[in-house]
């Protein structure tokens, strides 16, 4: 009776502790969406008369140019930035981006002004199971007013998150690249961004 109990009680632990594994590599694999483009968009430019987006491609030579620059390899040369249009000029601009985490990429939203300012921040999805605490506003809100020209160094001019170094550290290269790559497609498609 004993030995029938005791090897109840380890296929019990067995059991248990194989579910807790595959919910822990679903959590890992698997996205916490927490909005959508669309939503997100709406919600952004809901005073804007419309909003279309504008695909750029970097060739090689730009390409080198923006990683020189950035100090870090580009992950793609294809970028697609939203733009807020009222009466024909630019209300602000989006891009929707991934950086890699710590193993799954983070799909994170940067909203900018027409003068090319972050005005927000927003973890679209977040794939890790740990270190979603970059979603909180106290650290997004860090980025708002910076452009291109400024810093994003985590420790030095953006603040981590405690338990969440990685993400923190992950959204800073993503909005500095963001920045960046608005700058260029300013440079790039000017007059087919909204600007005049």
């Amino acid at each position: 009776m004993q030995k029938a109990l005791k090897n109840s009680l380890v296929a019990g632990l067995v059991c248990v502790t194989t579910v807790a594994s595959i919910a822990m590599v679903s959590l890992s694999v698997g996205a916490i969406d927490y909005s959508t483009p669309q939503a997100l968009l709406s919600e952004q430019f809901h005073g804007s008369e419309r909003v279309t987006f504008r695909k750029f491609h970097l060739d090689p030579p730009q390409r080198a140019q923006v990683e020189a620059r950035l100090g870090r390899a580009l992950p793609k040369a294809d970028y697609t930035f939203f733009v807020a249009l009222t009466h024909g000029q630019p209300d602000g601009y989006a891009l929707f981006d991934d950086q890699l985490g710590q193993h799954e990429p983070i799909s994170f939203a940067t909203f900018f002004d027409p003068a090319g300012r972050v005005t927000r921040v927003e973890v679209v999805a977040y794939r890790e199971p740990f270190g979603d605490g970059v979603r909180a506003e106290r650290f997004r809100k860090q980025f708002v007013g910076r452009s291109a020209k400024s810093q994003f160094r985590l420790g030095a001019d953006i603040d981590a998150i405690g338990g969440a170094t990685i993400s923190s550290r992950s959204l800073c290269v993503g909005v500095a690249r963001a920045a960046v790559m608005l700058e260029v497609a300013l440079g790039m498609l000017g007059a087919a961004l909204g600007v005049r």
